[in-house]
């Protein structure tokens, strides 16, 4: 066993109802688990998915705690589907989005 922490992108479907958010978040807070990015959004009404949401989430953990958190991320009523995907797995366009989004909102801290 590697004592080294990996980065990791988890892509959640979920429902769109008041709480969801925090219900997801305490699952990483109660852990002590870092989050180093979270964007999230509701449902697309054009697409007619308004009782959906998607989150994406970045944080950096051991594997086994990240196996470990996706399951009890799975099991929440609020959650419909958790994608885990380690750093080497992160499908680079979901990585690359992350990253831009991430300096944006940097940016739009500084002016």
């Amino acid at each position: 066993m590697t004592d080294e922490t990996h980065l990791w992108l988890v892509v959640l479907t979920t429902r769109d109802h008041a709480g969801d958010t925090a219900a997801i978040a305490s699952v990483f807070s109660g852990r002590g688990i870092q989050l180093d990015s979270f964007l999230g959004f509701g449902g697309n009404p054009q697409a007619g998915d308004e009782s959906q949401g998607r989150i994406m989430l970045t944080f950096r953990a051991f594997g086994e705690r990240c196996r470990t958190l996706c399951r009890v991320l799975a099991s929440l009523e609020a959650v419909a589907e958790v994608r885990c995907f380690a750093e080497e797995e992160t499908p680079t366009e979901l990585m690359q989005q992350a990253q831009r989004l991430k300096r944006l909102l940097a940016a739009t801290e500084s002016s």
